[in-house]
């Protein structure tokens, strides 16, 4: 079939669309219609085909996609596919492991997170939104890349009304109440992360992904020292209370000006685009004291560590 190297390297390079490329190089024909009570499967022949569930979400079947892929690249059988990252059965788990690295490549994930860990929400659901995956898929890709990040350990559990439905990490145990009180801690703190000790020289940190039906708790396993990190996202409210106080109508405009910015300056490097800020925003459409606090040492920053979710 295809090494496990080769498939990789061929999905990495055509990022975000390496498991629908890899299916072209491999001549696989990927057909998508009404199924009940499976999101996929694939027959092997002369010519392998790989059915997906027309009515799933299309990160859904994206991910079928790439779990079937996985099977083939690794020459074991599949089930037929339900919910990722959710079966007890080594071979699933393997594919699940490959899929995602099918759609989110090492180098996508030090590129977004290399600066980042802890891992944030907002910094997961901007490399959810780069790999076109959904933020629960980029959380399971971080526990299958605990190396990578210098995370000890790392695990998902997935609560709908406050209720936990499953988990998903390699090796981190805790029981049900410890995520249960974690969560809550989680939720009131959100979008800031929840830092707790955990009576071992390390931190358990964890971070909310809040959907409209079900919430996502991502939890990480840090020394002491990684842990205390503030991430830039935390930074980046910290200063905001800073500069703007309760003048909630400024940072609104800021935020405008440098989403305009993130569109106009496309392609370009963040010292570009930071220049492009100070040249065309304090002193024109700020002024006065609004110009004075854009152009401090806690203005600068802030503006660069925004641009940073954008720029490199």
């Amino acid at each position: 079939m295809i090494s496990r190297a080769t498939a990789i390297r061929i999905t990495s390079k055509n990022f975000p669309k390496g498991p629908e490329t890899l299916a072209k190089h491999l001549g696989i024909t990927v057909q998508a219609s009404p199924l009940v009570g499976a999101e996929g499967w694939c027959v092997r022949g002369p010519k392998t085909a790989i059915r997906l569930n027309s009515a799933s979400t299309s990160f859904r079947r994206r991910f079928t996609l790439a779990h079937e892929l996985a099977h083939l690249v690794l020459g074991t059988e599949p089930d037929i596919a339900t919910e990722p990252f959710r079966s007890s059965r080594q071979e699933e788990r393997d594919a699940d492991q490959l899929a995602s690295e099918f759609l989110i490549p090492k180098e996508q994930l030090q590129t977004h997170l290399r600066d980042n860990v802890p891992v944030d929400a907002k910094t997961l659901e901007r490399l959810a939104k780069a790999a076109n995956v959904s933020p629960v898929m980029a959380a399971c890709r971080v526990v299958n890349a605990t190396d990578e990040l210098a995370l000890q350990n790392a695990a998902v559990v997935f609560f709908v009304d406050g209720r936990e439905q499953w988990r998903y990490s390699h090796g981190l145990r805790f029981e049900e109440d410890d995520a249960q009180q974690l969560f809550q801690l989680a939720m009131e703190c959100k979008p800031k992360l929840v830092r707790e000790d955990n009576q071992d020289g390390n931190v358990i940190v964890g971070s909310i992904i809040d959907a409209q039906v079900y919430q996502v708790l991502l939890i990480q396993l840090l020394s002491e020292d990684e842990a205390s990190k503030e991430t830039n996202e935390e930074r980046i409210s910290r200063l905001a209370q800073k500069l703007f106080g309760e003048d909630l109508s400024f940072r609104q405009s800021v935020a405008a000006s440098l989403g305009t910015i993130k569109n106009k300056c496309s392609g370009q490097s963040l010292e570009e685009a930071f220049r492009f800020f100070l040249q065309h925003y304090p002193g024109t459409k700020y002024t006065g004291a609004k110009a004075i606090t854009l152009l401090s040492q806690a203005g600068r920053e802030y503006v660069r560590l925004y641009l940073q979710r954008w720029f490199e």
